[in-house]
C-alpha cells in the first residue's frame, strides 16, 4: 500500500462522531440541528466516511436513514474509538489548568437557558471556570471592547460585522393582567433608562403615532420596568420572553405602534481564549436552539 493509500484509509474522528449522531437520530435533518451544521455538510461527511471504508453505511428512505450491515459493524467500532479519544482528552486535561471565561447574558434569558449553557460547557471544558454576569445587556458591547467580557449575548440597535445573530425576539406592549390603564389620557408609560436603545425607539414610535403619553417610571433593570407594569401603573415595551403570569400583551392594533422584533447577538472579545470561547459559543447556540424560546419565536 502506498503512503497516499494509507492516508485515504485513515479514519477521521470527526467523521466518526458525525456518523454516530446520524445513526442515533436516524435522520440527517435532526443530526444537522444537533451538530449545528448544514444538512449538506453532514451528508458530505457521511459520504467521505463511506469512501474511506469502501461501503455504504446508510440506507436512505423517505423518512430518514437506517444502517446497512456495514454501518452496523462500524457503529460498534466508532463507539469504542470515540469513547477512547474522549477519555484520553479528559485524562490529559486533568493535568492542565482549565482557564477562565467571562460571559454576559441578559436577565430575561438567564433563567431560560443559562443552566443548559453551563451544563453543556462543563461537559466539554470540565476544568474551566465560568464567570457569569446577568443584568441589562446595554453595557455589554462596551465591556467586550474593553476586554471586561470574553463573550456576551445582547440586543443591539443594529447588528455589526462580527456579531452572530442567535435569536430574534418579538417586542410587545405589556400591561397588567389585573388592571387596564390603556384608556388613561395621557397614557402612563414605563421605560428603560437612557442607556437602553429600546427607550428611544419606544419614544420615537409614540411621537410619530400621535399618542398622548406620560413617562411615570424609568429603570435600568428589566425587573424595575416589569414591576411598574405589573402594578397597573403603566404600560411598557418588553421582550416577549420576559412576560410573566401577572402581565398580558396589550392590543396595539387600535392604540399603540408595533415595536416589531429585536435581534439577539453573540459578540466576542478579540483577546478571549479561543478554545473556551469556541466551546461556550457552541453551548450557547445549542441551548437557544433546544429551548422553547426558539420554538415559540
Amino acid at each position: 500500500m502506498s503512503s497516499n493509500d494509507g492516508l485515504r484509509s485513515s479514519l477521521d474522528s470527526d467523521l466518526l462522531r458525525t456518523f454516530l449522531v446520524v445513526a442515533q437520530e436516524g435522520n440527517v435533518s435532526r443530526a444537522s440541528s444537533r451538530l449545528l451544521r448544514t444538512q449538506s455538510a453532514i451528508s458530505l461527511q457521511v459520504q467521505r466516511l463511506e469512501e474511506t471504508v469502501g461501503h455504504l453505511l446508510f440506507q436512505r428512505h423517505g423518512r430518514g436513514v437506517t444502517l446497512t450491515p456495514a454501518g452496523e459493524k462500524l457503529l460498534a467500532i466508532a463507539r469504542r474509538v470515540v469513547s477512547t479519544l474522549d477519555q484520553a482528552v479528559v485524562e490529559l486535561r486533568g493535568h492542565q489548568p482549565g482557564g477562565e471565561i467571562r460571559i454576559g447574558i441578559p436577565d430575561e434569558y438567564g433563567e431560560k437557558v443559562l443552566a443548559s449553557i453551563l451544563a453543556s460547557f462543563s461537559d466539554t471544558q470540565p476544568n474551566a471556570q465560568v464567570v457569569v454576569r446577568c443584568g441589562s445587556s446595554a453595557e455589554y458591547p462596551e465591556m467586550i471592547s474593553r476586554g471586561q467580557l470574553d463573550l456576551a449575548i445582547h440586543s443591539p440597535e443594529s447588528v455589526l460585522p462580527g456579531d452572530v445573530v442567535i435569536h430574534r425576539e418579538p417586542a410587545v406592549w405589556a400591561a397588567s393582567a389585573f388592571a387596564d390603564v390603556s384608556s388613561r389620557i395621557p397614557l402612563p408609560i414605563a421605560l428603560f433608562d437612557k442607556a437602553c436603545w429600546w427607550r428611544s425607539r419606544c419614544l420615537e414610535l409614540l411621537e410619530s403615532s400621535g399618542v398622548s403619553y406620560r413617562v411615570v417610571c424609568t429603570s435600568e433593570s428589566l425587573a424595575g420596568v416589569r414591576a411598574a407594569i405589573a402594578a397597573g401603573t403603566a404600560v411598557g415595551v418588553l421582550p416577549q420572553v420576559s412576560m410573566t403570569a401577572d402581565l398580558r400583551v396589550e392590543d396595539v392594533s387600535t392604540l399603540l405602534p408595533s415595536m416589531g422584533s429585536s435581534e439577539l447577538v453573540l459578540s466576542k472579545w478579540s483577546g478571549a481564549p479561543r478554545e473556551l470561547v469556541s466551546s461556550m459559543e457552541m453551548s450557547i447556540r445549542s441551548a437557544f436552539q433546544k429551548s422553547d424560546i426558539s420554538h415559540r419565536a
